[in-house]
């Protein structure tokens, strides 16, 4: 079943859309009548399509291996089979690392997890998590964005919003952290979804800098240095927004976090419903044209098999936030001159 949403010139008109039991997908497909006008360079978004729901599970985090998705909530850890579109409850543990987001990734066959409060493993094959090293916070670090390096048997990254100015690597050996390099913090805030990329060899992060603006980022081969290369500042807030790598952009958007008073109720709304990119050749940022059809943060965008899942998050309705139970496949296309 499709439902068209037309706009004509600025204003947008959105139809409700739901989910059947069977094989067809729901699709929200923006079908633009504009006026004739030159068509720039860059990137749009064209459709979301939902795929399954969530359970009505908030998860921290979302991490694609392979053909699935693992997630965790509190203290379970789920998984969503992209073949069968189905969602599996693996565990229910209470050493699942259920903090924040932090650097996840695949080593000896299992799902690492470095997070602030330290490092844990998921053991693929007996579906439990074990807590390899408990951090004491030294070095008060209260966030983490980088990369794991599987030749170094270590993970670099920095602590940005804490105003941190080291470079810090996690020794994988002898889950050890030390101190590998310094950089000048121009600002940073909380890690926004899946954030680290790998463009032509060189690790970039896109992170937040201000409510409302995204910076770029890159370290240098031997993770000694960090620095910006361009940032770009918006309307409304894109604190709990999400990224993703898309050819030679990336792409981050949604976000805004209201603020409610003793009852729920929305007091301040600065959502944003827009998707940008960064186009990693020509070091220029853009607006897409077309606008995502609900507000939208705290989601997880994942690729897989160079396809765009958003998944969960939360939305607001009459006025009041409410979890978002969807997996939806995004779509975005490349404008050419």
């Amino acid at each position: 079943m499709k439902i068209i949403i037309k706009s004509i010139l600025l204003f947008f008109a959105f139809l409700t859309f739901s989910c059947s039991s069977d094989a067809e997908e729901d699709t929200i497909i923006i079908d633009n009548i504009v006026e004739e006008k030159e068509v720039i360079e860059g990137v749009d978004f064209v459709s979301a399509t939902l795929v399954e729901d969530t359970l009505g599970k908030s998860f921290s985090v979302c991490f694609v291996h392979e053909d699935k998705i693992y997630a965790t909530a509190e203290n379970e850890t789920y998984m969503f089979d992209f073949a069968t579109s189905s969602w599996s409850l693996l565990a229910t543990d209470d050493d699942t690392p259920d903090f924040e987001r932090g650097i996840n990734f695949i080593r000896n066959d299992k799902w690492y997890r470095l997070v602030r409060k330290g490092l844990y493993t998921y053991d693929f094959e007996m579906a439990n998590w074990e807590r390899i090293k408990l951090l004491t916070n030294t070095f008060g670090i209260f966030s983490n964005e980088g990369f794991y390096v599987e030749d170094d048997d270590a993970v670099y990254f920095v602590d940005q919003t804490n105003g941190k100015e080291n470079i810090f690597i996690y020794d994988l050996l002898t889950n050890e952290l030390g101190i590998h390099g310094t950089y000048t913090n121009d600002g940073g805030w909380y890690p926004i979804s899946s954030n680290a990329f790998i463009y032509n060899n060189t690790n970039y992060l896109v992170s937040l800098n201000n409510w409302n603006s995204m910076k770029v980022s890159t370290f240098n081969d031997n993770f000694t240095t960090f620095e910006t290369v361009n940032s770009l500042s918006v309307e409304n807030q894109l604190d709990g927004s999400v990224a993703c790598q898309f050819g030679d952009y990336f792409i981050f958007g949604l976000g805004g976090v209201p603020t409610v008073d003793g009852e729920g109720n929305i007091t301040h709304d600065p959502s944003n419903i827009n998707f940008y990119y960064y186009n990693v050749l020509t070091d220029a940022f853009g607006t897409m044209s077309t606008p995502f059809y609900e507000k939208r943060r705290g989601s997880h965008l994942v690729t897989y098999n160079n396809e765009y899942y958003l998944v969960g998050g939360y939305t607001i309705k009459n006025e009041r936030s409410e979890i978002t139970s969807k997996i939806e496949k995004l779509e975005f296309k490349i404008l050419e001159k």
